[in-house]
């Protein structure tokens, strides 16, 4: 049986028991880790805050080899994000972004840059940075961190340069088409420039700085509307869906 320890965030719990928890957690260095928290249901837990989502914790666990459940021994809260959870809009979008990486990563999936990918984002929305463009950003962000962000120089097929004109973005090869280029997709999406304009800039920054930007609505919708079909098909996993949401399989 292995000890393990590690930085970690919480993604979310539910019940194991009348007294015990089942905590899933994105560590800095191991991935996604599923563990039983005994008696954190009890009456007389001090666990507290720190088995909340969003709350990090340096952690103490135990798993038998090839189990994907593990066995939390210690766990010491080291920061609580109290005026995120303050604020409604920034209580909803932390959620949906634990939520997403919950979705999108297996156990023992993940690497260190999910975890600062995901601290960056609670940071930005513990300083107030506007929820409304900050799901675009992350699966942007978690485009890159997983080798996935798409070839943004079009036209792929006739080499036309960028223009003010709507495009077709080809969610199977990543690349964009431009409206007059007759080449088929299977699967297509358009975009505007300026959403063309903004997914650039995001991929070129680093998640300490990317959070800072700011999307029109109409904008904002075909960003998050691209990076979770592109995300889907090649991730090969379906994201939380929202009310009338319908997903993209492969």
């Amino acid at each position: 049986m292995a000890i393990l320890n590690d930085e970690a965030i919480v993604l979310g719990a539910s019940p194991f028991s009348n007294t015990s928890l089942i905590v899933t957690f994105l560590t800095k260095e191991q991935g996604k880790v599923r563990l039983v928290a005994k008696g954190a249901r009890s009456a007389k837990s001090r666990m507290g805050v720190g088995l909340e989502p969003a709350s990090e914790n340096h952690l103490e666990w135990s798993r038998r080899t090839g189990s994907g459940l593990g066995t939390m021994r210690k766990c010491e809260t080291t920061r609580v994000y109290q005026r995120l959870w303050k604020n409604y809009e920034a209580m909803r979008m932390a959620s949906r972004l634990l939520k997403i990486l919950d979705a999108v990563l297996g156990v023992d999936e993940g690497e260190s840059a999910h975890f600062w990918l995901l601290r960056s984002s609670l940071e930005a929305l513990e300083a107030g940075a506007g929820a409304a463009s900050m799901e675009g950003v992350f699966l942007l962000m978690l485009l890159k961190t997983m080798g996935l962000d798409p070839s943004l120089d079009y036209c792929a097929a006739c080499e036309k340069r960028p223009g003010s004109e709507t495009t077709r973005f080809d969610i199977a090869t990543g690349e964009l088409r431009c409206a007059r280029c007759p080449e088929p997709t299977a699967r297509e999406m358009h975009l505007r420039a300026g959403a063309v304009a903004a997914m650039k800039e995001v991929f070129r920054l680093t998640p300490e700085k990317c959070f800072s930007i700011r999307f029109a609505a109409p904008l904002e919708r075909e960003i998050i509307g691209c990076a979770e079909a592109f995300l889907q098909y090649h991730g090969g996993k379906s994201l939380p869906r929202r009310s009338g949401q319908t997903s993209v399989s492969r």
